[in-house]
């Protein structure tokens, strides 16, 4: 497959993004080691925010656990009474699966 027309697009502004990147994470980085206090800030912060998405996360899984609760009741269960379940009744599938001998 031989495409008639094809075009280049440079990638000069990504490469020049990503040394960017990696000159600010160098950067904080010496900063880092140069000033330690600021990591145990950052750290305390990193705490308190993990932290308060927990308990969101959590405060929302009990609201839902409890909006479901009353559909779950009046749902209730169906299923066929003149029909057997039990296993002897259960049929072998004739043929072969694809893909297998």
């Amino acid at each position: 497959m031989n495409p008639s027309k094809t075009e280049r697009q440079s990638t000069v502004g990504a490469a020049i993004g990503i040394l960017l990147i990696v000159v600010a994470i160098v950067g904080a980085i010496v900063v880092l080691v140069m000033n330690p206090e600021i990591l145990d800030s950052i750290v305390w912060a990193l705490v308190i925010i993990g932290g308060a998405i927990l308990v969101v996360a959590l405060g929302i899984t009990l609201v839902a656990m409890f909006l479901i609760l009353p559909m779950y009741a009046k749902k209730g269960v169906v299923y066929q009474t003149d029909m057997s379940y039990g296993v002897d009744d259960v049929q072998g599938v004739d043929g072969k699966m694809n893909g297998k001998d």
